[in-house]
């Protein structure tokens, strides 16, 4: 480990590192966009899968420069620079199969709320991304939880290309509670700020699902103004939000955190008494 985190350490392979996450996340929408050309998800057909793409991408980014940066600030900014160059080319792309005329200075309204929802979306992200990174475990569960939701559905979007959506759609969804389960199992349960953290993880991963559902909504469409698209988000958000949904996954990342953290207790307890 301590070999493969010492080739991470130059520059450009934290620049490499960045590019490759981008095109692992994007590359299930170089399948679906074949029908328009446009590989990057686009707001005004696929909302949703634009929150999928950055979400999946920070937790992913946000992950290797806290594993393998050890939140090293310079190790993040180029591997973030990495992933923006990369965005930057396939938001281009996407552009312009959508509008060919961009690049001649006529852009079109549906560009012009692409770029909008997409410059929103990654300024939020990229926030989220430098305090997950750089933050204490402790203060960023709450923030990994904001996003695990999107794995599940990245995988069900993969399941889907497959033709395998309907086998194992009910076995991915739990693939963003599992997550979640490692990351508060690394945390632990041995001190009560730490079990405060696990509850507000789970309450925020039981909302995360309506919330996608209404920012998928709120983003499609193009006329709403402020006012009345809070007043839509905020009541989709109720309409969606379900306590039938809060069982299965909830207990899904208690169980895998129990475990992960009971074992990683075990771990640490061998190696004092090996030394």
């Amino acid at each position: 480990m301590r070999s493969t985190a010492r080739v991470w350490q130059n520059w450009w392979m934290q620049l490499v590192a960045g590019l490759l996450m981008t095109v692992v996340i994007v590359l299930p929408w170089l399948w679906i966009g074949k029908d328009d050309s446009a590989i990057f998800p686009h707001a005004s057909n696929d909302m949703l899968g634009l929150l999928v793409v950055f979400s999946v991408l920070t937790l992913l980014s946000a992950y290797f420069v806290r594993r393998m940066g050890r939140g090293v600030t310079k190790f993040a900014v180029m591997t973030d620079l990495g992933v923006v160059l990369a965005l930057l080319g396939f938001v281009l792309q996407g552009l312009y199969a959508f509008n060919p005329q961009i690049f001649s200075g006529k852009i079109s309204a549906s560009s012009e709320h692409q770029l909008w929802v997409v410059g929103s979306i990654f300024v939020v992200c990229q926030v989220l991304y430098y305090l997950i990174a750089k933050l204490p475990l402790l203060a960023a569960v709450p923030l990994v939880a904001l996003l695990t939701t999107a794995i599940s559905y990245w995988l069900q979007i993969i399941a889907s290309l497959i033709g395998a959506v309907g086998e194992y759609a009910a076995y991915l969804s739990y693939a963003g509670p599992v997550v979640l389960g490692l990351v508060l199992g690394s945390l632990g349960f041995l001190r009560a700020a730490n079990l405060l953290i696990w509850l507000l993880a789970l309450a925020i991963q039981w909302i995360m699902p309506a919330v996608f559902t209404a920012l998928a909504g709120l983003g499609s469409s193009k006329k709403a103004g402020f006012g009345a698209g809070l007043e839509s988000f905020t009541d989709q958000v109720a309409s969606n939000l379900s306590f039938s949904g809060l069982q299965g996954p909830s207990l899904a990342t208690l169980a895998v955190a129990m475990l992960s953290s009971v074992v990683l207790l075990i771990v640490h307890k061998v190696k004092r008494r090996s030394h």
